[in-house]
């Protein structure tokens, strides 16, 4: 237990005094326990289950430091006054500090990043992601790159909507191929990621989303390019398509697809399922005079296809599957995914309406569209009215913009380790501290935008997830990608999600439900495993004739009787700096290689597969070494069970990599129900190198 400066566990109480002479740690938290208690309570020895590598990067990423860098904490001090920060506004806060306290330091569950790292400071943003969607208006697209820039400001990482955004040669106030269209407005995006680092320790990161059907697609996928013009070039953002249904079967039927303008159909952004494919069939059959360009499904698919194999990006998600399974479909539509691509959360852009300020200081707002006769007989759109002009009698002093925020979502994120949980029993006692846990991290985050702690407070949504499933499997002796593999997840699965609905329903019960939740399909008793796709369903044999471990039933009457305290409740992050802190594999995903190189900013650190030896050697398989649709079923499988998403990478060698295997691996994630993929990493065969590279990843997920 030594390090600079330190020799051993202080005091909790002058621990504390130190950090807030420090100004690191937040005035006021410790006079809300009893520190003579807690302090007994801390266990020193848990310290050894740290891995060197895991030591390290608590070291450089997590302890408190004063001015000089020098560390002010220790290990369980950390896990102690991130427990006791969460805990602070429970009745009996003393008894939940340790409950926290032990499922964090046993390495039980872990939280996100952002919360480990900035619970107990005066700066406690304890958020990972945020999700917004823009408007087709300059006042609406700059007022997000503020929004942006706050959010990356705090560390956040972006997933952001674009779709609406009108395309290259549009309208502008009834002129016809006046607009620029998308690229030049994430060129500006691109540099809001640059000039607002997160918190001075890495560019910003914005994963922009835009639906297939968009005039500007094909732009769009050129945003990483290495050649062609650079103006039109976004080097720095993340692409993502928002790919639905009717796009995936028409390139399966070697169809064609017709791309139009946000600015004429709107509609579509609001659209999913049955409804969209109407729609859509409709415009493109339509007699108006608007904008289409009828190209080849198949050729932009494989162009999607180019461009991710290239870049590793766009990242593919889902517009129909993660609509369809949204519990709050009743109170609005998911736009995009976040960064890391396991977030699913309605959005919504914020709203303009014209604004005239009278002579005499009276205030009125209108429709843009909604037509205004002014004072001298002319009839036009309030849009068009001017600060000459009068209306019923008062003239018009200055002519602005009434905004109404839209809904920008939040992830608070911690995932169980399943490397640490054996039975069932296990589950049954940590997940319902998890869920409270996260779910008091909204109430005591801070939050950058007033928007987002509305848009957060009206959902109360939040991310519990899995990390540890290779080393479960490997010390199980089960391969990865066997039937045994997929049925152990599938039970897994299943009790996580059983625990943690049934969990947010006693916290609804105690604390309230959340506000949104009448009209929900929780509160109807649908719950995710109601909505499984077929296809995931017939990759196990439990279910159906051979049942479920759990009493559903009984959940639901319940769930249906108390409410539910969280709108959004499972998402399954990338995980890789907290797997890397408590020793474990990352998240879902099999091993990179047996052993490798992890390079932090310590440098390179040499690391084996946890707990490798003879026994498990052939239980861990390289990523590499896969084929990749089981990686796809196996993310099928946990899909079934959560509300949300998760963050799923496929690993192709350069040598498989053909345009067949990658459409075969792509059409299957949407074939068997995924809501999204992530990175499409890539390597030669003959690799050497045993560097795992993880620089493009969202520190914020992780």
């Amino acid at each position: 237990h030594k390090a600079v400066g330190f020799t051993g566990y202080n005091h909790l109480r002058d621990h504390f005094e130190r950090g807030e002479k420090e100004g690191r740690i937040v005035l006021g938290l410790k006079e809300k326990y009893d520190l003579d208690e807690l302090n007994d309570y801390i266990k020193p020895e848990r310290d050894l289950q740290f891995t060197y590598l895991g030591i390290r990067t608590l070291y450089d990423r997590y302890l408190l430091k004063d001015r000089n860098g020098v560390p002010i904490e220790l290990p369980q001090q950390l896990f102690m006054g991130v427990a006791m920060f969460l805990a602070q506004n429970e009745f009996d806060c003393q008894t939940w500090a340790k409950k926290f306290y032990d499922i964090l330091s046993k390495f039980e569950v872990m939280a996100a990043t952002p919360t480990l790292s900035n619970a107990r400071t005066p700066r406690h943003q304890l958020s990972s992601c945020y999700i917004g969607s823009t408007p087709d208006n300059i006042e609406g697209i700059f007022d997000g790159y503020k929004e942006m820039a706050l959010l990356s400001k705090f560390g956040g990482g972006i997933g952001w909507d674009w779709s609406l955004v009108r395309g290259m040669g549009s309208y502008i106030d009834g002129h016809k191929h006046a607009a620029g269209g998308i690229v030049p407005f994430l060129k500006i995006a691109n540099d809001v990621a640059i000039a607002v680092d997160q918190l001075g320790t890495r560019k910003g990161a914005i994963a922009v989303y835009i639906e297939p059907w968009h005039v500007d697609v094909r732009d769009f996928l050129d945003l990483k390019k290495n050649s062609g013009e650079e103006r039109r070039r976004a080097h720095d953002l993340f692409p993502a398509m928002w790919l639905n249904d009717l796009f995936m079967q028409r390139v399966e039927e070697d169809g064609t697809w017709t791309l139009f303008d946000p600015f004429e159909v709107t509609e579509l952004t609001e659209l999913y399922g049955e409804d969209f494919e109407k729609r859509y069939i409709e415009l493109e059959h339509s007699d108006d005079n608007i904008t289409r360009e009828v190209i080849s499904a198949k050729g932009l698919w494989k162009e999607i296809l180019r461009s991710y194999f290239e870049t590793g990006n766009p990242f593919l998600t889902f517009k129909d599957s993660a609509n369809r399974s949204n519990p709050n479909k009743h109170a609005g539509i998911i736009r995009s995914s976040n960064l890391c691509t396991e977030i699913f959360q309605n959005t919504g852009p914020n709203t303009y309406r014209t604004q005239f300020t009278f002579e005499d200081g009276s205030v009125e707002a209108y429709d843009e569209h909604e037509m205004l006769t002014v004072d001298n007989g002319t009839t036009k759109p309030a849009k068009k009215v001017t600060a000459l002009d009068s209306l019923n009698g008062k003239q018009i002093w200055i002519v602005d913009k009434e905004k109404t925020d839209g809904d920008t979502a939040v992830c608070n994120l911690a995932s169980v380790n399943l490397s640490k949980i054996h039975t069932q029993e296990d589950l049954a006692r940590v997940v319902p501290t998890a869920v409270r846990m996260l779910d008091n991290v909204i109430d005591l985050n801070f939050y950058p935008l007033a928007k987002v702690k509305k848009t957060n407070e009206k959902s109360r949504s939040i991310g519990l997830g899995v990390m540890g499933e290779a080393q479960m499997l490997a010390e199980n002796k089960i391969e990865w990608g066997s039937h045994e593999h997929f049925t152990k997840v599938d039970e897994v699965m299943e009790s996580l999600s059983y625990y943690a609905i049934r969990s947010s329903s006693d916290l609804a019960l105690e604390k309230g439900q959340y506000p949104t939740y009448e009209g929900s399909d929780w509160s109807k008793g649908i719950f995710p495993i109601d909505k499984a796709n077929e296809n995931a369903c017939k990759l196990v044999d439990r279910g159906g004739l051979f049942g479920y471990s759990h009493d559903w039933q009984t959940l639901k009457e319940k769930v249906k009787t108390d409410g539910m305290r969280n709108g959004y409740l499972m998402a399954i992050a990338p995980t890789s700096s907290i797997s890397i802190l408590t020793g474990t594999t990352q998240a879902i995903e099999p091993v990179y290689k047996r052993k490798w190189f992890e390079e932090n900013l310590s440098g390179l650190i040499p690391v084996v597969a946890p707990n490798l030896s003879s026994e498990t050697w052939q239980y861990y398989t390289p990523s590499y070494d896969l084929d990749q649709n089981l990686l796809i079923k196996a993310g099928a499988i946990r899909q079934k069970w959560i509300d949300q998403g998760q963050s799923l990478n496929i690993f192709i060698t350069l040598d498989k990599a053909s345009g067949k295997y990658l459409n075969e691996i792509y059409m299957n994630a949407w074939k068997f129900g995924l809501k999204s993929t992530y990175y499409l990493r890539s390597q030669s065969p003959e690799s050497s190198d045993d560097v795992e590279d993880r620089s493009q990843e969202c520190v914020g997920c992780q």
